[in-house]
């Protein structure tokens, strides 16, 4: 049962009605028919109907666990001022087979850690509504990895809270389906990055969230990493006064870093495509698992 002070909003994008279920008739239930206009816009839909402090975007193969509306509202009562509240997600895969549990403990302004590949899922977590629509909710022109660069919109202006709950599954397996298209997605990233360095004052706050963090020599170099990435994006398209400002910011960082560029956690953070506590390591144990098995 759901508490009087929730809502939800179930937004149909599929193009043809829903089957018909019992849940329809809740008074608690609003539905939206969006009519394919993709992931963002019916997210955004949804969104822009709601009515409480806080959003919670799940897709229909994702589901909450028992507790994690307490879990959130304690979490909501000690830091009421973070525009991002999250736990721990649990992924799982057709036969209920958990397949591993993620939950990285970031707190207060943290950036550079989300900018450098943290996983803070948005299916474990909710999101402030007043920030959500303060940075323009989710783009419209990013199709599959929406979720990642509202977040890094986000940590660019507010604050994160974490709870050591798991609060949330995840679906994986051999009979998941996506409609996300890979290798736009990775376009999408750089892109995304790109214009997120562009705003003012975000190496200013870059440089403040590495201040007391303890795995400071890692996430400068995954720093580095990202102002690398985004030089040779710009170059690329031949966009030569970004490049020369992204090159600056690299040097800047390798300056700051100082003599952390000499450890191995710093070079570990440039060269890594993916950070540790991250799906595509979920991901990649299920795939190595069911090659064997089928061996």
């Amino acid at each position: 049962f759901l508490a009087d002070d929730i809502e939800v909003i179930v937004v149909n994008d599929a193009g043809q009605s829903l089957p018909e279920a019992a849940w329809h008739d809740s008074k608690r239930v609003r539905l939206l028919n969006t009519q394919r206009r993709e992931r963002s816009v019916a997210r955004n839909a949804g969104a822009a109907v709601a009515t409480g402090r806080y959003l919670w975007f799940l897709d229909d193969d994702d589901w909450i666990l028992p507790g994690a509306l307490d879990n959130f509202r304690a979490l909501s009562s000690r830091a009421g001022n973070a525009a991002w509240l999250y736990g721990g997600i649990r992924v799982i895969d057709e036969v209920g087979e958990v397949l591993g549990e993620v939950n990285s403990p970031l707190n207060g302004n943290c950036f550079a850690q989300i900018l450098g590949g943290a996983w803070v899922p948005i299916q474990a977590s909710i999101v402030r509504s007043d920030i959500f629509f303060d940075v323009g909710g989710y783009n419209p022109l990013i199709c599959g990895t929406e979720d990642l660069d509202l977040c890094k919109r986000i940590a660019g202006k507010g604050t994160f809270a974490n709870t050591s709950a798991t609060v949330a599954c995840l679906f994986r397996g051999g009979t998941w389906e996506t409609s996300t298209d890979y290798l736009r997605a990775a376009e999408d990233v750089r892109w995304s990055r790109d214009q997120i360095l562009e705003e003012p004052d975000s190496f200013k706050r870059i440089r403040a969230s590495l201040g007391n963090d303890p795995n400071a020599h890692f996430w400068f170099g995954r720093v580095v990493r990202v102002f690398l990435s985004t030089i040779s994006f710009n170059l690329r398209r031949k966009r030569f006064f970004s490049t020369a400002s992204r090159f600056s910011f690299t040097i800047a960082t390798v300056v700051l870093a100082g003599w952390r560029v000499f450890s191995k956690d710093f070079w570990r953070g440039v060269k890594a495509e993916h950070v540790p506590d991250s799906l595509h390591f979920i991901s990649q144990a299920y795939e190595q698992r069911t090659m064997r098995s089928e061996d």
